[in-house]
């Protein structure tokens, strides 16, 4: 969020004259990437709004919806909290103005379904939408305005497939050349070309490069990831983040193909674990040198990625408090052997298992011998405890909102909406789009 906003109606000045606002006005602000990390875009936008809208008598007021750093395309991962907030408010009524001000038309939505909903609910709720690209206020009620936006709108959604299209065949190039991508892996570096400022490979950091050489190396010789994570925070070695490498953060780092000098492409990557996306993936030879040799780095790799080796065991816990209780030298798990509790990482707190039961857990069966967890969960307190406060319930209150939007959404695109498709694109959108409300 920004720092300051209007929290009153502001006047519209025309001309040099100040006069009082006839509308009301609550923006929308959204940008898909905002590098200086000061929220700079949206500010502008905001800038920009108030001096439009100020020409149409309209005066912002309240808070803004931000959704900062966010893309409004079917392609991203994220999730908008502040437009659903927006929805929720059109559809209880507690949007608490006349106009919906949004910078452009694509900063709403480049999803037409979800377009045609917002005008919907603004159409409901008697609010107009003022668009100051288009510096034109759009009503609702009057069918150019709504033909208008739908154009738009499809227009928004066609420019973010092709943009889309354009960046998978950009990356599927990319890959084939072997070139770098993104961030660049603990222990290489970044090189850039001086003039352009584009990245042109990665190379050797020998500041880090010793984690994933010994990393890779002691893996070979049949270490385990979490005997090797123990030793390297001995050692002192930490990641990015200055915190310790951990064995799952370990296994991650030796399945990556840019240690034995290739370049993965996962093109169906979205929404997969990583290990389906490595086994998946497409490996080119990159143009940056290997960080450990090929032999080393494949036989790694077939031992990590082997189907027989399970990285979880089936069937519940034996021991009800085992990996739950925390040792209080180390603050790590607490595991079972024989008759005691035994810190699992570094041993240094061994205490007797049936007198810890006996206080923690008790006799599940004699209420007068309940220990710690079963009193408290028999008695009123949890109900105290566990009860929503009034912010929980207006959380509450915008999901349930959100909810029965989409749930709506899913019935009418399912009813007699879909009868009136004129071509099969216009079916098989309508079919894509009932599968994404389901999810």
């Amino acid at each position: 969020m920004l720092d300051v906003w209007p929290s009153t109606t502001r006047t519209a000045t025309t001309a040099g004259s100040t006069v009082p606002a006839a509308l009301r006005g609550r923006e929308y602000l959204r940008v898909s990437q905002d590098d200086s990390g000061r929220q700079r875009s949206v500010t502008e936008q905001h800038d920009d709004n108030e001096r439009s809208t100020g020409r149409h008598g309209i005066g912002i007021t309240g808070r803004p919806y931000v959704d900062n750093g966010i893309s409004a395309s079917r392609y991203t991962d994220k999730t908008r909290d502040d437009f659903a907030r927006l929805m929720a408010d059109l559809e209880s009524g507690a949007f608490g103005a006349d106009v919906l001000v949004l910078w452009e038309n694509s900063r709403g939505s480049r999803e037409t379904l979800e377009w045609l909903q917002l005008m919907k609910s603004c159409e409901r709720r008697d609010v107009k939408i003022f668009i100051t690209s288009d510096n034109q206020l759009y009503d609702l009620s009057h069918w150019k305005d709504r033909r208008n936006l739908r154009e738009d709108a499809s227009d928004s959604e066609t420019e973010s497939d092709k943009i889309s299209m354009r960046n998978r065949r950009t990356s599927a190039a990319m890959a084939e050349q072997g070139r770098p991508n993104g961030v660049a892996p603990h222990g290489y570096k970044p090189v850039y070309d001086e003039k352009t400022g584009k990245l042109v490979n990665w190379v050797e950091n020998p500041d880090e490069s010793t984690v994933p050489k010994a990393l890779f190396e002691r893996l070979r010789k049949g270490q385990s990831l979490r005997s090797i994570a123990r030793d390297f925070e001995a050692l002192g070695y930490v990641n990015r983040s200055g915190k310790p490498f951990s064995d799952q953060h370990l296994r991650s780092m030796a399945l990556r193909p840019a240690y034995g000098g290739y370049r993965v492409h996962s093109p169906k990557s979205r929404g997969r674990s990583f290990k389906a996306q490595q086994e998946d993936a497409t490996l080119t030879r990159a143009i940056w040198d290997a960080l450990v040799d090929k032999e080393t780095f494949w036989a790694v790799r077939r031992m990590l990625l082997a189907p027989e080796r399970r990285t979880t065991r089936t069937g519940r816990a034996k021991h009800v408090l085992t990996m739950t209780l925390r040792c209080d030298v180390c603050s790590g798990p607490m595991a079972v052997t024989r008759a005691y509790y035994v810190c699992r990482d570094k041993t240094c707190t061994t205490i007797n298992k049936a007198a810890v039961d006996a206080v923690i857990i008790g006799d599940p069966k004699d209420p007068q011998k309940y220990g710690l967890i079963l009193a408290y969960l028999a008695s009123d307190r949890v109900y105290e405890d566990f009860a929503s406060s009034p912010e929980d319930s207006a959380s509450a209150e915008q999901i349930r909102a959100e909810i029965a939007r989409l749930r709506a959404n899913k019935d009418e695109m399912e009813g007699p909406e879909a009868d009136k498709a004129e071509s099969l694109a216009e079916v098989r959108m309508i079919a894509r789009k009932v599968t994404e409300l389901e999810e």
